[in-house]
């Protein structure tokens, strides 16, 4: 049996540890995921996503084993794994708006879309050889423990080529983030070194409040700059946003703060009753024009017709950036009072 069929089984397990840890890290964001992919009922516990990270690890560690009858378990949880997710992010390709696959928990590209599908077959097909090499034996483990010299090497340069590719390619899906998380002007009080931030132009689109009155956020910008909070389902850090409204916009004074909802209507929620400034996303346009990735995230829109800020995603980047801001404007307002009193 040729040794190099050892590197799927090895890739699957690392790739299981991977979203296990990164999934228990976030329980409430996992568990929030599985009620937006629309799974059956009986799957969208916080017990069902304590059971599917015990058995990515458990899964992980059978394929690792060297006999042949717990590596042959392994791999059919794997391959049984591995089919579902690919099942239900096909399925989900034809949700409108689609929502955030959240495969890894916090780590990586969120969006579901060609590139997700793409991955998951790529993961299937890996499963397929580990199931074949189940049947025919010997285990994986077996396998890597009469690895030659030259196996060894094979292994660490693979290894070091998967390295470079993620390094490359795998912040490809969340650039505009990256490269958006702040600006050199927030409504002309905050300065920073205009290479830190590439501005963009605010996209053409359109928002709707409790009465349906439709509102593009150009226009939207024109009174001053303002602090988008965008969320696209009602899960944990979707109540949680809601709660630290008000607190954000007691923190921020000098920007209006608003809530952007790209589900269904969301104005008959109880949550909601008697807080200003929130929107519908309708199709969740908006939502897409302005690159949000997982929910919630957020973005400032200049007034001067260009994003200021953003867009960051989970809420701890969203504090981070209320964060900054604040912290920007204090020191602008500072510089202006040192200003005047020097003129005096």
């Amino acid at each position: 049996m040729p040794t190099a069929l050892a590197l799927a089984p090895l890739t699957l397990a690392a790739v299981l540890i991977l979203s296990g840890i990164a999934k228990s890290q976030s329980l409430d964001s996992t568990h929030a995921v599985m009620r937006m992919l629309r799974l059956p009922a009986f799957l969208q516990s916080r017990g069902a996503a304590r059971l599917l990270i015990a058995g990515e690890f458990v899964t992980a560690a059978l394929l690792l084993t060297p006999w042949l009858a717990t590596y042959r378990a392994g791999a059919l949880l794997a391959l049984a794994l591995f089919i579902g997710f690919w099942v239900v992010v096909v399925r989900a390709m034809g949700f409108d708006p689609r929502p955030t696959c959240g495969c890894f928990g916090q780590i990586g590209d969120h969006r579901i879309n060609g590139r997700t599908v793409a991955r998951n077959t790529l993961l299937v097909a890996l499963a397929v050889v580990a199931a074949t090499l189940a049947v025919l034996g010997p285990a994986a483990g077996a396998l890597v423990l009469d690895f030659t010299r030259n196996d060894l090497l094979w292994s660490v340069l693979a290894l070091a080529l998967a390295a470079v590719a993620v390094m490359i390619l795998g912040s490809s899906g969340s650039t505009p983030t990256s490269r958006r998380q702040h600006s050199p002007q927030i409504d002309e009080a905050m300065e920073l070194d205009e290479d830190d931030y590439v501005r963009v132009s605010i996209p053409d689109a359109v928002l709707l409040d409790r009465d349906n009155k439709v509102v593009n956020l150009r226009h939207l910008a024109r009174t001053g700059a303002q602090l988008l909070v965008l969320v696209n389902c009602w899960c944990g850090t979707t109540l949680s946003s809601i709660d630290r409204l008000p607190a954000w916009r007691e923190r921020l004074p000098q920007l209006r703060v608003h809530l952007i909802f790209a589900t269904d209507s969301p104005f008959s929620a109880p949550q909601l009753d008697g807080l200003a400034d929130v929107w519908w996303d309708p199709g969740a346009r908006a939502y897409q024009a302005l690159a949000a990735g997982s929910s919630p995230s957020a973005v400032v829109l200049g007034a001067d017709g260009l994003l200021a800020g953003g867009p960051v995603d989970g809420l701890e980047a969203v504090e981070d950036l209320l964060d900054q801001i604040e912290e920007q404007l204090q020191e602008a307002s500072q510089a202006q009072e040192s200003a005047a009193t020097s003129t005096l």
